[in-house]
């Protein structure tokens, strides 16, 4: 008997994010990577605002026996000087393990190591060297989120994205992509390409909306990137007006996104 086996999907799924107000809603994988691929235009405004550093960056901030440590850390033969040169050279460290270990040892350096981060999170020390090893995989819940919102305090200083009292620069937006305005669950008007000037919003980005914008970046959560420009679009873009709400049923949505450009002043 023949096995009748699903095709293949040909689009991605969408990605849930928590936009500004708590709301949960999709986004499109198309506009998620659109972000991602825009943060490595480095005349764009995102260079920096990201957790994952390059190998020659990692190998910079640990030196070769931090990745070896990394590698020892995932339960890999400790590499030769010449593999990390090699890595180095090709700017990538071909075992995803490795990779992450030295990310997670590289940016708790950034933050003042161990005893640093064990106190600014209110966990022991012993639980935050397990977690850079990878012997634990996540911390605790508040102490996740308390490393995550650290972490991106320290990646948008670094970025030149706060000021020296710590107040967030506005960003200044634009972005290129497929747009589609829902009127309902099933209606819509799919406007195609379009580039968005978000500067001539009625209403331009609050200091507390670049914040979370820029924190987002810096945490690589690209769905809440998204979810935050469409809910700026959809109720204060000129354009959109007559919207009184974001949700994945009315609104404005990226179907993709081409290009982000962001000025921070």
């Amino acid at each position: 008997m023949a096995l009748h086996l699903p095709k293949p999907r040909t689009t991605k799924p969408p990605q849930q994010a928590v936009g500004l107000d708590g709301l949960k809603v999709s986004v499109a994988s198309a506009a998620t990577s659109g972000v991602e691929k825009s943060k490595q235009v480095k005349s764009g405004g995102l260079a920096g605002l990201t957790s994952k550093v390059s190998v020659k960056q990692l190998r910079k901030e640990l030196g070769n026996e931090g990745l070896r440590q990394a590698a020892i850390d995932a339960g890999r033969t400790p590499p030769s000087a010449r593999t990390l040169r090699r890595w180095a050279q090709l700017g990538r460290i071909p075992h995803p393990d490795v990779l992450e270990r030295a990310q997670r040892r590289a940016a708790i350096e950034r933050l003042g190591g161990v005893d640093a981060v064990a106190a600014k999170i209110g966990r022991s020390r012993s639980a935050v060297s397990r977690y850079r090893s990878g012997e634990t995989n996540e911390l605790r819940a508040d102490a996740s989120k308390k490393l995550r919102n650290v972490k991106a305090e320290d990646i948008m200083k670094r970025a030149g994205v706060l000021r020296p009292d710590g107040t967030p620069k506005k960003a200044v937006i634009r972005v290129k992509g497929g747009v589609m305005v829902r009127n309902g669950a099933d209606e819509g008007y799919d406007y195609r390409i379009r580039t968005l000037d978000f500067a001539n919003s009625d209403t331009p980005f609050t200091s507390e909306e670049s914040r979370e914008l820029a924190a987002a970046l810096a945490n690589d959560d690209h769905a809440r990137v998204v979810a935050l420009l469409e809910r700026h679009a959809t109720l204060d873009y000129p354009e959109n007006k007559g919207f009184d709400t974001y949700s994945d049923q009315f609104g404005f949505h990226f179907d993709r996104i081409d290009s982000v450009h962001i000025d921070w002043i």
